[in-house]
């Protein structure tokens, strides 16, 4: 039986190699869009899969995605990281923008996905969190709340649903080689920092695997937890760091 996947931010470093690592698998595969018109069209082009343009800052355009009611496996991957500010200094747009995307557009797309997993009694619910997630740090309030709160989350509808065959897990990264993390090595720059590439190294030199984390990292994670060799795993926050916060 082929099941159906529908990914989040398909066109970031990481949703792309999640696009392809599932394609690769097999599955029949949807991933959302907004910004990257020609990214997606290049990515449906390059593996077959289906893209679907969507603001997740519009409830009514996220309840409105078809595949929702259909899919066997959803992915919560798109995210923003936009704040550097200290938290008595966080403006009322950042805070909401980032909550927005990050974890109400996650519960609004799980909320549309459950009742044809439970139908079903089939179903996973992957979600890529961060080790901002499972702990604290400086200069990145918005995102580090809005990952605890998808943690939340992950372990609250796997508690409940679990027993209707439905697991819902999250995958932890630590910095991944990426678009996201180029961007916020490049503000760091700006603002008197160091180079792009000691950010890297010293990123690099406090994880014990001695590398940042891939996109294909972490699509091997969740393609993993997608397939029947998981079907016991449920609610665990499961890092992919190197080691980092061991």
């Amino acid at each position: 039986m082929t099941r159906t996947v529908f990914i989040t931010g398909g066109t970031g470093s990481v949703g792309q190699s999640l696009v392809r690592a599932f394609c690769v698998a097999k599955f029949n595969v949807e991933f959302q869009f907004f910004t990257g018109k020609d990214a997606a069209a290049k990515l449906e082009a390059e593996t077959g899969a289906h893209a679907v343009s969507c603001d997740l800052r519009s409830e009514d355009q996220c309840l409105a995605i078809p595949i929702l009611s259909n899919c066997d496996i959803l992915i919560n991957n798109a995210a923003v990281n936009n704040c550097r500010d200290e938290g008595g200094n966080v403006s009322s747009a950042d805070w909401h923008h980032t909550l927005l995307v990050n974890l109400t557009a996650p519960f609004l797309l799980c909320r549309s996905a459950l009742a044809g997993m439970i139908s079903r009694k089939w179903g996973r619910i992957i979600n890529i969190s961060s080790i901002y997630g499972l702990r604290g740090t400086e200069h990145n309030l918005p995102y580090t709340v809005s990952k605890h709160g998808l943690s939340g989350l992950t372990k609250t509808l796997a508690r409940e649903y679990g027993e209707r065959g439905v697991t819902c897990n999250e995958i932890c990264p630590g910095p991944i080689d990426s678009d996201l993390l180029r961007r916020i090595g490049n503000y760091y720059f700006r603002h008197g920092g160091e180079s792009l590439t000691e950010f890297y190294n010293g990123l690099v030199a406090e994880i014990p695997l001695r590398r940042l984390a891939t996109p294909d990292d972490v699509a091997a994670c969740a393609v993993f937890l997608a397939s029947e060799s998981a079907s016991y795993i449920n609610g665990s926050s499961i890092p992919v760091d190197g080691g980092l916060i061991a």
